[in-house]
C-alpha cells in the first residue's frame, strides 16, 4: 500500500520525492461515455482515484501531462465496469492505441506511464 505524498512529507522527504513515490488524498470521479473523447479527464495530481459509474457512464482518461514512473492507482465501486484510456494516441499494455482497459467491480488497476505515449497496468485479484 502506498502512503500518502503528504504523510511522506511530514517525516522528512522533499516534495519531489514524495508525490513522485507517495499518493494524493482518495479523489472521487465520474465516468463520463464510454469513448476516450469525452471521457472523464483524471487530473495529473490525482493518483488515488475512486471511479463511480452508473447508467452506462463508464469512461475515464489518464492526464496527458503525467509524470513517467508515478503510479495512478483508480478503483472501481461501483456495479458497472470502468473504462479506463491513455491519453490521445497512447497505449495500455498491448491494446491499440486509443484503446481502454476496463476496471471490473470491486477491483482496482494501477497505471504506470513508462514514455510519451505508453503506459502499463497492472489488475488487482
Amino acid at each position: 500500500m502506498a502512503a500518502l505524498a503528504v504523510d511522506l512529507m511530514g517525516v522528512g522527504l522533499g516534495p519531489e520525492l514524495a508525490n513522485r513515490i507517495g499518493t494524493s488524498n482518495l479523489t472521487t470521479l465520474v465516468g463520463v461515455g464510454t469513448a476516450q473523447v469525452g471521457g472523464t479527464a483524471i487530473p495529473k495530481g490525482a493518483t488515488n482515484v475512486l471511479a463511480t459509474t452508473a447508467s452506462g457512464q463508464t469512461a475515464f482518461v489518464l492526464p496527458s501531462t503525467a509524470e513517467l514512473g508515478v503510479a495512478y492507482y483508480v478503483t472501481n465501486s461501483t456495479t458497472d465496469a470502468a473504462l479506463v484510456f491513455p491519453p490521445t494516441s497512447g497505449t495500455i499494455n498491448a491494446v491499440s492505441a486509443n484503446g481502454s482497459v476496463s476496471i471490473a467491480i470491486n477491483l482496482a488497476r494501477v497505471f504506470i506511464r513508462l514514455s510519451a505515449n505508453r503506459w502499463i497496468s497492472f489488475l488487482t485479484a
